[in-house]
């Protein structure tokens, strides 16, 4: 039965659970099964995509019946993923439990760490919430990549758009573009970025505050007291990194002192300014001029290496870092080795996150306090987490 698991081939697949990328898994003659669209309790028929020799991967061919955890409106018909937005049709509050149940798997499977995971949201911005987007052009058409492809999709009225990212998004239209362009919008007034790799003349015509990558200044606009900068990172909901910065805020707490690693443009430490001592760090010389340009004494760019040295040189009450997906693996044993009260570690990538944790706790100096799961990307299987760590003889 098992030699004819191959790809093309349709399977009956229970799905039982949800992996870290979003996927549905059930077992068939004991080999786990990868199911894109499906959720917990749904029977489906999935056509098989790829087989290894312990697991194969799928997409759903069609739902036989829906389980508890997927919503009415499309127990029925589901949509076809063509995004990053896979999960519209995973009802909450399951899609919190699973968000939190991904997320401390990862910190006991691969930190070794066992703990209650926290969970935040604001159920009201479910829809809407999303500011920035990356959009791909092939020429003819700007949309979004199929799922683990490179074919795109025609970007059409995402729900998980603000109106006004899709209103740039329809505006961008009319041109034609081949590469990647990065939209940034105002949730609150009408400004709008726009980033390319490379130049496009009539959209830079078109678009006042269009930026490529090798202008030396890019424009930006304020929100919320912080510079958010043309091509520079910033969380992809405005609108809810204020759930965020409020989380980040409260773990850390009454300190004198705070250090902002891979800070960008501020995010985290522009408004502590005034009554405390910051420094913050960042690689984008971009990001930390214009940070500079409100707080010309708090931030400095530095790459990991000055991280470590900063890190090595001083105390500090808290220490935060907001690093890349991939992790602040160069700089963890510095960060474990620091004569810090707290650190506040902010991640959208669970699996680095347990890793970095594991090495922090190798020692006895510090201890996890706490775990939260914010989200940041609802009905997608992302998940942003607060990771806060103490020393056990911290008085903060």
């Amino acid at each position: 039965m098992i030699n004819e698991l191959q790809p093309g081939a349709l399977v009956e697949v229970t799905v039982d659970s949800v992996a870290h990328g979003g996927d549905g898994i059930g077992r068939v003659f004991g080999l786990v099964v990868f199911v894109t669209g499906a959720f917990p309790g749904d029977k489906v028929l999935a056509r098989l995509t790829r087989t290894g020799k312990k697991a194969a991967w799928s997409v759903m061919e069609k739902l036989i019946t829906p389980g508890p955890a997927r919503t009415e409106e499309h127990a029925s018909s589901p949509l076809p993923c063509t995004s990053s937005c896979l999960w519209h049709e995973f009802a909450y509050p399951y899609q919190a439990e699973w968000k939190c149940r991904i997320l401390s798997d990862a910190v006991k499977r691969i930190g070794g760490i066992d703990i209650t995971v926290n969970w935040l949201e604001q159920p009201e911005q479910r829809q809407g919430y999303r500011t920035r987007a990356n959009f791909h052009g092939d020429g003819k058409k700007l949309g979004y990549y199929l799922r683990r492809s490179h074919e795109i999709i025609e970007a059409g009225s995402c729900p998980s758009n603000h109106p006004r990212l899709s209103a740039a998004l329809a505006e961008l239209q009319q041109f034609s573009h081949q590469g990647n362009v990065q939209v940034t919008v105002n949730p609150e007034n009408d400004e709008v970025l726009i980033f390319l790799n490379e130049g496009n003349a009539k959209m830079r015509a078109h678009f006042p505050t269009l930026n490529l990558k090798s202008d030396p200044k890019r424009h930006s606009f304020p929100f919320d007291g912080v510079p958010i900068v043309n091509g520079c990172f910033s969380q992809a909901s405005l609108i809810l990194n204020r759930l965020l910065k409020d989380k980040v805020d409260a773990s850390i707490g009454d300190a004198q002192s705070l250090l902002d690693l891979y800070c960008g443009s501020g995010n985290f430490s522009l408004h502590h300014r005034d009554h405390r001592k910051v420094l913050g760090l960042d690689q984008s010389r971009q990001a930390i001029d214009a940070a500079k340009e409100i707080a010309p004494h708090s931030y400095r760019r530095g790459n990991e290496n000055d991280m470590k040295y900063v890190l090595q040189l001083n105390s500090w009450d808290v220490i935060l870092l907001d690093p890349p997906r991939v992790g602040a693996l160069p700089i963890v044993d510095a960060l474990r080795d620091s004569r810090a009260e707290r650190i506040v570690y902010v991640s959208c990538d669970p699996a680095t996150l347990a890793r970095d944790l594991k090495i922090l706790c190798k020692t006895d100096s510090w201890t996890v306090q706490e775990v939260t799961a914010v989200d940041m990307f609802p009905h997608t299987p992302h998940v942003e987490a607060v990771a806060l760590l103490k020393r056990k003889w911290s008085t903060l």
